[in-house]
């Protein structure tokens, strides 16, 4: 038996984001304020933005992005992250933020920035206290 206290992993966020085009697109500047990124299913197993940062998702791709409060810690996962279009200069598409407090009964999941060349749907958030859960994001590059 473990004494570790993992409360803190109770909130988290699974972001999915599914490239439903035709271009590719990229991930960029993912930081943390609070809570660590995981590998796929395995809370236990950090992973660092650097992974992910520069990533390109091409068409019919998806990538999911994992976050929780660390153990041992009375922190949740706070976070942000652009998605920008490699083909126009590296041009911001949307900009991502979320809050998943630990001992909060709001969460926060703020998408901003336009790009009229795209459009980007998200499903799926919990903005009630607990996990802010998985969040389904289609992005789309426009016909030209």
């Amino acid at each position: 038996m473990s004494d570790k206290d993992d409360r803190a992993h109770a909130q988290w966020v699974v972001i999915v984001l599914h490239n439903v085009g035709s271009q590719p697109f990229k991930i960029a500047n993912l930081s943390l304020s609070w809570g660590k990124l995981y590998a796929d299913g395995n809370k236990d197993a950090e992973v660092y933005p650097d992974k992910y940062n520069g990533m390109s998702v091409g068409p019919d791709n998806k990538v999911q992005i994992n976050s929780c409060g660390r153990a041992d810690s009375s922190s949740g996962t706070e976070g942000s992250f652009d998605i920008v279009d490699p083909n126009d200069g590296n041009r911001i598409i949307r900009s991502f933020y979320w809050d998943c407090p630990w001992g909060s009964k709001a969460n926060t999941w703020n998408p901003t920035g336009s790009n009229t060349k795209w459009m980007i749907e998200w499903s799926g958030q919990n903005l009630d206290s607990g996990a802010l859960g998985t969040i389904s994001v289609d992005v789309l590059r426009k016909p030209f």
